[in-house]
């Protein structure tokens, strides 16, 4: 019989190295692409909610409430537009929490080439790997989701506006929710 204490040494030292150097910090992102918007004035970059996408920020609100009823101090980012900041206004100011505006989140510029497009949601996704909020929640556009997917999952997705989708980070992220619209 031929001992491995080796083979046992390694794998316990192994263990160990990931349950103290490493620890696994659980986590969670909620997605949102902003609800929809008033285009009575026109297709404007910076316009406000309509009717239709103040009843699904209603909806957003409710839904957060029954996921989330012991979650207290959510981080909240938003794009700089004002659809985006008026979809997580309600949420924060019942949560009594800071709504930061991150430009990281913007839809694509005119002035961006798709490379630097990328690099920027790399960079956002950097930023949240490395959180340790227990539970981050973001509102962005359209162009910006489905890549942000890709980036992060590996997914070729998008959300319909006043959708939600949840990753769950373990170690790794995962795709828990994906409601395409409220």
């Amino acid at each position: 019989m031929v001992k491995r204490p080796f083979v046992r040494n390694f794998f316990f030292e192994s263990l160990l190295k990931i349950n103290i150097e490493e620890p696994v910090l659980n986590k969670t992102l909620v997605i949102i692409r902003h609800a929809h918007r008033d285009t009575s004035k026109g297709q404007e970059l910076n316009n406000g909610l309509s009717d239709k996408g103040r009843k699904q920020v209603r909806n957003i609100f409710d839904f957060y409430f029954e996921r989330f009823p012991e979650v207290e101090k959510p981080v909240l980012f938003s794009s700089a537009r004002r659809r985006c900041i008026e979809t997580l206004e309600p949420l924060a100011r019942k949560l009594e929490r800071r709504l930061v505006v991150n430009p990281l989140l913007l839809e694509q510029t005119e002035k961006e080439t798709s490379a630097q497009f990328k690099q920027r949601i790399r960079r956002f996704k950097k930023d949240w790997e490395k959180s340790s909020s227990e539970l981050t929640i973001i509102c962005s556009h359209g162009d910006w989701i489905p890549v942000f997917f890709k980036e992060l999952l590996g997914l070729e997705t998008s959300l319909k506006k006043g959708g939600w989708a949840e990753v769950e980070w373990d170690g790794k992220p995962r795709l828990t929710w994906l409601i395409q619209s409220f």
